[in-house]
């Protein structure tokens, strides 16, 4: 067994405990709060789209919530989709909506829980995450500073990384002339440096604009294409309902790999109970921890949207036994559905998606780096040298790719899924009291419930919430 292998079998058994804890959990906060993702949807959408402005002048929560979607809404609703019906079968999707629906509560706790524990930069800036909770509500300083490290690396490196090859690979393959590598490679790096030079209210300012765009032009061009698709709308969902009872012959390890084909996607799409979106969400200025709770909640029922529109693509164009046991690339099997409906522009198309989709994560992996590296020094020194560091993965990832390495991201994604499952049972209690302060306060008539530490059985920790 080679290295690669060994990090891949390493990777699947991580995966399969990840999973299970991600699950549990969501069973659990779901129970915890009697369903909230399922009675709160309007309250989700009013904090979501009518707060825009912050307190105190900080980053509003729309603004926050453009950027997680930034984060969440990336190659993953493009290729994640196609990926688990090709292992699981069509059924898989629907395990994939399961999960969202589990994956919305937990969500919501592990994000109040990092604006519960959030602290402030010499700036009076927000910052927060699995890093800051695990020092601040536990004392476990050292822990703080491991999970740090590893979000930087994950995302500065890992995530940066991957997103860096798609978008080279899709521009590459949508214009050939000589030295296109090269020059995508220099544009690339050329515009993310004039993104971080303007730091954090730059990428929030682009990602307000730019990802609700982007999201309504993917769910538009998916309907087009389902719309002239050979199966059609009504097919493709029969097959997702009868895939989930008869699992294709040709879908090894049967319903299980199903389960996990589904379940897996949506995790590494939406990112609910990894612990990842909190360190974006913490930053925002809001007057209830419960209302970016909510926000983020509502996150993952739209990324699942977005990916089921693919799905939707995909199964409304080929024969589902043809494709399940395909051997193409998920890309190819993309572009072969839309060439058949929008004809000789799908690799433009897809090109352009992809690269808009790659981008808006990128910049989102900007922040959560820099995010982490608060938890060490705010400087601007510091800050600098890490977007330099940056920038050089940006160029040098542009030219080269290592599956080994995009296996230990995944590996360092399920050892953060470990840590915020431990987060999420400790300090879970918390959240539900913040939700129901929030609860007991609209029922009492407040438009806008404003929070206190007070209301927590346990305010150790809690710094910004006088």
């Amino acid at each position: 067994m080679n290295v690669g292998e060994a990090l891949e079998f390493l990777n699947d058994r991580l995966w399969y405990v990840a999973l299970i804890l991600i699950v549990c959990v969501g069973v659990w906060c779901t129970l915890r709060l009697r369903g909230m993702q399922f009675r709160m949807l309007p309250e989700m959408c009013r904090v979501t789209f009518s707060d825009r402005e912050g307190r105190e002048g900080g980053l509003s929560p729309f603004q926050v919530f453009c950027v997680s979607m930034g984060s969440r809404i990336g190659v993953g609703n493009i290729t994640g989709p196609i990926l688990a019906i090709l292992v699981g079968g069509p059924g898989a999707i629907l395990w994939m909506w399961v999960f969202a629906l589990i994956g919305m509560a937990t969500s919501f706790v592990e994000t109040t829980i990092g604006q519960i524990y959030k602290g402030r930069d010499h700036e009076g800036n927000y910052h927060g995450g699995p890093a800051y909770s695990v020092s601040k509500a536990l004392g476990m300083r050292r822990a703080g500073m491991i999970v740090a490290v590893v979000m930087m690396l994950m995302y500065i490196v890992g995530f940066v990384s991957m997103e860096m090859c798609s978008m080279s690979e899709a521009f590459c393959g949508a214009f050939d002339f000589e030295g296109n590598q090269l020059f995508f490679a220099i544009l690339i790096t050329l515009v993310a440096a004039a993104i971080m030079a303007g730091g954090v209210g730059r990428v929030a300012g682009i990602s307000t604009k730019v990802v609700p765009l982007m999201a309504v032009a993917w769910i538009v061009v998916c309907i087009i294409s389902i719309a002239f698709g050979a199966e059609g709308i009504v097919s493709a969902v029969v097959a997702i309902f009868e895939g989930f009872v008869n699992v294709p012959s040709v879908v090894g390890g049967g319903i299980g790999a199903m389960i996990m084909a589904g379940m897996r996607r949506g995790v590494l799409s939406n990112e609910a109970g990894v612990g990842t979106i909190p360190n974006i969400s913490s930053m925002a200025s809001t007057k209830h921890p419960a209302a970016q709770g909510f926000s983020q909640s509502l996150g993952v029922l739209i990324d699942t949207v977005v990916s089921t529109m693919t799905a939707l693509v995909i199964l409304s164009y080929a024969d589902i036994g043809t494709l399940v046991s395909s051997e193409g690339e998920s890309i190819n099997i993309l572009q072969a559905a839309f060439s058949d409906t929008v004809g000789g522009i799908a690799p433009y198309l897809v090109a352009a998606f992809l690269f808009v989709f790659a981008f808006t994560s990128m910049m989102s992996d900007f922040v959560i780096g820099e995010n982490n590296l608060k938890y060490f020094s705010d400087r601007k020194g510091a800050v600098l040298r890490m977007r330099i560091a940056a920038l050089i993965v940006v160029f040098v990832s542009s030219f080269v790719a290592s599956d080994e390495m995009f296996v230990v991201v995944d590996i360092m994604l399920a050892l953060c899924a470990f840590i915020n499952t431990y987060l999420t049972i400790r300090l879970g209690g918390r959240a539900v009291e913040a939700f129901k302060d929030y609860v007991r306060k609209k029922d009492s008539g407040v438009e806008d419930p404003e929070f206190t530490g007070a209301c927590l059985t346990d305010s150790s920790g809690v710094t910004e919430w006088d």
